[in-house]
């Protein structure tokens, strides 16, 4: 059994909780909660939050700075497109395409020019319209044409919506999203030409992620990337190098995660400001396995199991706050993200499920 025993006298700042600490340019645990009303009920509220973690959508600040993500108002073509762009880790290779209604000024401008490079918009006659609302016509064109090449479309499992017939310029594009349900319609009508809501768009292009199944990973490589930083964050809680863990979180984590967020683990442990605290820390990750819960080219779920994690403090002029409890790690929950630039897997998440 791997056991190291740490024993110090304390105050409360040698035990900040081993969340991974934030590094000054990065969002603050605060960007990653919702204040929309009733968000916690919506129905589309799991892929909604999944995708904020994950750092592929990002909501709208208000005037106290609380973050709303509206999940029930239009979304525009240009945020649509923008998030498409941000989620693949697109960049421009030197092609160009502009329109006339583009300005170069505009905080979409270079998002648009890759997307049509990229070939997944074309406009209508040099225009975009950046800022009309997207239809749901225009969703589906968008992401079949940008996931064709790593999400398979068969010609079976097509959905027949009674308002999209053969006649329609994006009949083609609905029966390939529908084919693998990245779209359902409503009952037997798709409505094409109906404003998409945020929500619908997040929930449309959260499945086409989990469709992905062209470069999916080695359940050894996520399992190698886990393993590593779950011993490495063990040895710095062992050793009492707290100050390093920060360091830790920005190689390993992402989004919500290296802001701090996340369920907490058993040694994210609080305890009183007394200097004569005497406090031993052991943890047993000799058992510890892994289980690939879900996995596809740029998402994956992990679960992580059979760590013991013991603690006892005693404060000898205090004995009624003395603690002595054991805690399991036998169902943590990694989120994992593949890094558009670095290739390499991060955590946006961990749920103790």
């Amino acid at each position: 059994m791997k056991t190291v025993k740490m024993l110090f006298l304390v105050l409360l700042v040698a035990l900040l909780p081993f969340q991974i600490a934030l590094a000054e340019e990065e969002k603050t645990i605060n960007f990653y909660e919702f204040h929309d009303e009733g968000i916690y009920k919506h129905w589309a509220y799991e892929e909604m939050e999944n995708l904020l973690y994950a750092g592929v959508m990002d909501g709208f600040a208000d005037a106290d700075g609380r973050i709303h993500v509206k999940p029930d108002e239009p979304i525009t073509r240009a945020q649509f497109v923008q998030m498409i762009v941000t989620a693949l880790g697109l960049s421009n290779e030197g092609r160009t395409k502009n329109f006339s209604d583009v300005k170069q000024d505009e905080w979409y401008a270079d998002a648009i020019s890759i997307a049509a490079s990229a070939g997944f918009i074309d406009g209508h006659n040099g225009l975009f319209y950046p800022n009309h609302p997207i239809t749901r016509a225009e969703i589906t064109k968008m992401l079949v044409l940008a996931f064709e090449k790593t999400v398979p479309f068969p010609s079976t499992n097509v959905k027949v919506f009674a308002d999209v017939d053969h006649e329609n310029w994006a009949e083609e594009f609905i029966r390939k999203a529908s084919s693998v349900n990245i779209v359902n319609g409503h009952g037997i009508t798709f409505s094409p030409y109906k404003f998409a809501t945020r929500a619908e768009a997040f929930v449309m292009l959260h499945r086409a992620f989990k469709l992905e199944q062209s470069s999916v990973p080695e359940d050894s490589d996520l399992i190698a990337v886990l393993r590593e930083y779950i011993t490495r964050e063990n040895k710095l809680v062992e050793t009492n190098q707290f100050a390093e863990l920060s360091a830790l979180g920005a190689e390993y984590g992402t989004g919500f995660y290296q802001a701090g967020g996340g369920d907490p683990k058993p040694f994210d442990w609080f305890y009183p400001a007394v200097d004569e605290a005497e406090i031993t820390i052991q943890i047993d990750d000799e058992n510890l396995e892994f289980k690939i819960l879900e996995k596809s080219d740029r998402f994956a779920k992990v679960q992580a199991s059979g760590i013991a994690v013991t603690v006892q403090a005693k404060i000898p002029s205090q004995p009624e706050l003395n603690e002595d409890f054991t805690s399991r790690m036998d169902n943590g929950v990694y989120h994992l993200k593949k890094d558009s630039l670095s290739g390499k897997w991060k955590i946006y998440n961990y749920q103790d499920r």
